[in-house]
């Protein structure tokens, strides 16, 4: 089986459950708190190898219990964590509040401020071993970027997820493969509004031309579009109840990636990956909501599962 890389963050997310948002200066009633293993890094790693997927992850976390609670999770998980403790900055924490099914987010990089260009270097025989190199924004920009340069010194596939959005250098975008953005990452890069069927084919037809061999664009509940076959496809999202969005994109993600290492087409990877994020946002948290291949697998099998 391919191997796989995922270089990103570590973060513990602090969970909580609202009926509403409180106004500024106003304190509201929640439910349900919990601390929850999370990042964007962590989470794609995670739904990799819960896919089947042999994936390593190279990220940095705090000497705090944190720390410690995001290693073991990605030992149960069954990844191979490739982790930086540092003792001068704390684990990476996430402050969730879910509301109505949707989540908002504040975030402290903490040690995944960390990742630096020496520390990529230094793991150089990582990108070495990798068939794949999967990649996001919450480690510094200058780190992601050396990443990608290295994974394409090596012949690995570069896999990137530019989300949380930051302006992309041209020289990283010449160096990725397939690149996963949702509607609005998808827009700051094009440089227009993405509204409707067509403007999803432009905006593919826009990233392509900028040099990104294979856009997928996620589009929530109407699932997402690429190019297949020479055509732009839309894969219809799967029809579950919404209980958290935290890490449906982190899903579909990993549920691609540990399918195309197996060999499936583009287009049975991106279903795939649909029905594992649908499962992902019917449940509460993090990467315990991530499903296993096993799950995945029965909830297509199941009658009018679309």
């Amino acid at each position: 089986m391919n191997k796989i890389l995922v270089v990103g963050s570590v973060n513990i997310d602090l969970v909580i459950k609202t009926e509403r948002i409180p106004s500024l200066g106003e304190t509201v009633s929640g439910s349900g708190f919990s601390t929850i293993c999370g990042g964007k890094g962590a989470n794609q790693a995670v739904a990799i190898a819960k896919s089947g997927g042999d994936v390593t992850m190279l990220a940095c976390v705090g000497d705090d219990v944190y720390g410690k609670m995001a290693i073991s999770n990605l030992n149960q998980a069954g990844v191979c964590p490739a982790v930086k403790v540092c003792d001068n900055a704390p684990t990476g924490v996430a402050v969730i509040t879910v509301c109505g099914g949707d989540n908002h987010i504040i975030l402290d990089a903490g040690a995944n401020g960390l990742v630096t260009i020496e520390m990529i270097a230094a793991n150089e025989a990582l990108f070495q071993a990798a068939d794949i190199v999967v990649l996001q924004l919450e480690i510094p920009m200058e780190a992601v970027e050396t990443a990608a340069r290295l994974a394409k010194k090596h012949g690995c596939t570069v896999v990137l997820n530019p989300a949380p959005f930051q302006p992309l250098s041209r020289a990283l975008i010449l160096n990725v493969d397939l690149f996963v953005p949702n509607e609005f990452e998808a827009s700051q890069v094009v440089g227009f509004e993405i509204s409707g069927k067509e403007q999803v084919k432009k905006a593919i037809c826009a990233l392509e031309e900028m040099g990104i061999k294979q856009p997928v664009i996620t589009l929530g509940a109407q699932g997402s579009a690429f190019r297949y076959g020479g055509e732009v496809v839309f894969q219809p999202a799967f029809r579950v109840t919404a209980v958290d969005t935290t890490a449906a994109g982190d899903t579909f993600i990993g549920g691609i990636c540990a399918c195309l290492c197996r060999g499936l087409t583009l287009k049975e990877s991106v279903r795939y990956a649909s029905a594992a994020s649908a499962i992902a946002v019917s449940r509460f948290g993090a990467s315990v909501s991530v499903p296993s291949k096993e799950e995945v697998l029965t909830f297509l099998s199941l009658p009018n599962c679309e």
